[in-house]
């Protein structure tokens, strides 16, 4: 791997992430192996037989007492017996060993120890607390644990094969594109990963997993790989995080360095996430939070270790497509319009060719089709100078990428030499042009095909679905918005207990986020005054702290029109407050104007227990209530990301004068999201959630006014 220290990460990302030791972990100088054994077939000998057939130039030292040799290798009785430098050890003892091999590994000076055996925090209470005691101990000594109940790691790159895992020993693919490490917290999924990426041509190199994270977390070999320049692409397979902070410094680093995470994300559902949390003993978290975490750092997110494999494998071949105008080239009138099908239903544009376009195709075989898709006819498969012609031509027009069915043409001679050299010369004329392929293929000659930088998929539609991604994520790292807004110097909530409304509103608007106009009486004739002097209709609402839900004690009146109802109002407000809630503290009425010109929306922050405070937005009523048209960011964010938000639910042409309406105002609705968010950020250690309900955004130019808001303290 190469040296990644003094590698500038915006905002001084590497605060809470720790990388010491993962370099020894990838490039030893020596390894040891405790637990070392001649049977091939076992943990402890597995991981001697890689090594032995990996090519690692460094020392190896197999530890055992009860041999002298073992898979011809000395022995050594200890660890603190072997005469070179151990920076990696590999622990494979039973779980009672484990403390003496890790006590061994400090006193020797070892970088990093791997613990494969398992019985730990995945286990019981007793295995937890074992657990810590020896992660506490190797924190006291400057030792990194990798583990345990992990399967190890792999760099063939150098030799350092750290693993009993078969996928170490297994024949590497003949052709390897650019570098896709990969990083998984269960085991059983890396070794199948890196199989399944086997049968693409790719070669997960290097690779980890990390079991029950004692020490070394997922996110920390995240960051390792992404400040790796010789990594391209990181693969990952994660359950769940019990550090935020560490996954999102992380995952900041790989989009700065315009890295892209291909990750599946297991835990979805309750049943996933119980499941999840069992097996890694690790927090899941909200998938909901995890979505907005992915948004907003620009991951690829998948659900199938399909999806992953073609995902890495399009990126690993590089020159990704910069837009999403595609055309469609193929020798079947109905694969076109399945090709025609999936695109749209992928985001991508299909552009018609154009007229200068057409007419060259039609004057080459007047028989095409020459719209887009762009038929050939299977005339292609008896003239093979026509897909070399036709191919020229569309690449001169203006599209992003080009998909070329071609059917099974690469199984059969001529027809798979054809093509390659039908492509081979495209390429030579287009070296930057985004050509991917839908083809069956042997695979000598779907290898040469890669060779030229063009993906190859057997089912169109995915191929199409994959190019809509990659296209989608690639755009993403062009955007380089600065996700923090300037912080906002508001004192956080004063006192203890409940929050009034009046306080909340308070303090939203010092955080900058504009809030209506009120009073609050004490008498009914202060009411019909206030009432008056703010301007009919108003809306009252008891005032205490004690009343958090107003409604469901008679404590609001709206479209209070004269001074008269405004005095019986507030008399009706107080006995219906007092009657349903008697040791209430009622500090008065509020009386505010009623906004009749704006959009309902729905503000809230709720701080999540792993990534701290996240902001919800939404359109109030049945849109939320209902149909759960909601999105969510990480806070803090700036007004882009707001924007960006806003865009994202269903509702949006509400808000963009949908059927001729007037559009409301955008500009204050991502003001006041942001300047939310921050505030949040800013007392994420004495604030619990907050509701604006509703937010009216008043149409373009007129702003948008909190009506409503709640504020929880965290206890």
């Amino acid at each position: 791997m190469a040296a990644t220290s003094g590698t500038a990460v915006p905002g001084d990302r590497l605060s809470a992430l720790r990388l010491d030791g993962l370099e020894a972990l990838l490039r030893p100088r020596g390894i040891a192996v405790l637990g070392a054994s001649s049977d091939i077939s076992k943990i402890g000998g597995r991981p001697l037989r890689f090594l032995k057939e990996s090519g690692f130039s460094g020392g190896v030292y197999p530890v055992n007492p009860k041999y002298d040799q073992v898979q011809g290798l000395r022995s050594f009785p200890s660890l603190d017996e072997v005469d070179g430098v151990v920076d990696l050890a590999l622990i494979a003892v039973p779980q009672e060993g484990v403390m003496a091999a890790v006590e061994s590994c400090a006193a020797k000076g070892v970088k990093v120890a791997t613990i494969f055996s398992a019985n730990f925090a995945e286990a019981d209470a007793a295995g937890a607390a074992l657990q810590k005691r020896i992660t506490d101990f190797a924190a006291e000594h400057g030792l990194r644990i990798l583990g345990p109940n992990c399967i190890g790691s792999s760099n063939r790159g150098t030799g350092a094969t750290g693993t009993f895992a078969a996928a170490a020993g297994a024949a590497r693919p003949a052709f390897n594109w650019d570098k896709v490490a990969f990083v998984s917290q269960s085991g059983a999924i890396a070794a199948h990963c890196v199989f399944a990426a086997f049968e693409r041509g790719l070669d997960f190199d290097p690779w980890i997993s990390t079991g029950n994270e004692g020490d070394i977390e997922f996110a920390d070999v995240l960051a390792q790989l992404a400040l790796d320049d010789e990594v391209k692409v990181i693969a990952a397979y994660l359950e769940g995080c019990r550090n935020g902070e560490k996954l999102r410094e992380a995952l900041a680093i790989a989009k700065a360095r315009s890295k892209p995470v291909v990750l599946l994300k297991a835990g979805r559902s309750e049943v996933g996430a119980r499941a999840a949390a069992s097996h890694t003993a690790s927090l899941v978290g909200s998938e909901q939070v995890f979505d907005a975490l992915f948004r907003q750092y620009n991951v690829c997110r998948v659900e199938t270790v399909a999806e992953l494999i073609d995902l890495s494998y399009a990126f690993s071949l590089g020159n990704p497509p910069t837009g999403k105008r595609i055309g469609l080239l193929t020798g079947s009138g109905g694969v076109g319009i399945i090709m025609a099908d999936a695109a749209e239903a992928a985001g991508l544009e299909v552009p018609p060719l154009s007229p200068a376009a057409q007419r060259s195709l039609k004057e080459l075989w007047p028989p095409s089709g020459v719209g887009n898709p762009i038929d050939t006819t299977a005339q292609v498969m008896n003239d093979p100078r026509l897909l070399t012609a036709f191919l020229e031509t569309v690449l001169e027009d203006d599209f992003d990428l080009v998909l070329v069915f071609l059917t099974y043409m690469g199984t059969l001679q001529p027809w798979a030499d054809n093509i390659v050299s039908a492509l081979r010369e495209a390429r030579a004329g287009h070296p930057d042009a985004v050509i991917a392929l839908s083809l069956l293929a042997a695979p000598d000659i779907l290898r040469q095909l890669e060779g030229l930088g063009m993906p190859a998929f057997v089912d169109p539609a995915i191929g199409l679905r994959t190019l809509a991604r990659v296209a989608e994520i690639t755009a993403g790292f062009a955007d380089r918005r600065e996700e923090i807004a300037a912080p906002a110097t508001v004192a956080p909530p004063s006192g203890h207990g409940p929050i009034t409304e009046v306080e909340a509103k308070r303090l939203l608007g010092l955080a900058g986020i504009a809030v209506v106009e009120e009073r609050v009486v004490p008498s009914a004739a202060d009411a019909s005054a206030a009432a008056t002097e703010l301007g009919f209709p108003v809306a009252m609402k008891i005032v205490s702290p004690q009343i958090l839900h107003k409604t469901e004690v008679g404590g609001v009146r709206l479209g209070v029109r004269t001074a008269e109802e405004a005095a019986a109002a507030f008399d009706g407000i107080v006995a219906s407050a007092s009657a349903a809630m008697p040791d209430a503290t009622i500090e008065g009425v509020l009386i505010a104007p009623m906004i009749e010109d704006g959009i309902e929306t729905i503000l809230g922050v709720q701080n999540d227990p792993v990534f701290g405070p996240v902001v919800m937005f939404g359109l109030g009523g049945v849109f939320v209530e209902v149909l759960e048209d909601v999105t969510y960011r990480l806070a803090p964010f700036g007004p882009e990301t707001a924007a960006e938000m806003v865009r994202e639910i269903k509702g949006f042409p509400l808000l963009d004068g949908a059927r001729g309406g007037e559009p409301a105002d955008l500009l204050a609705l991502g003001d006041a999201l942001s300047a939310l968010s921050v505030f949040a950020a800013e007392h994420r250690d004495s604030i619990e959630s907050i509701d604006i309900n509703p937010l009216l955004v008043r149409p373009r130019g007129r702003g948008a006014i909190a009506v409503d808001a709640l504020i929880v303290r965290k206890e």
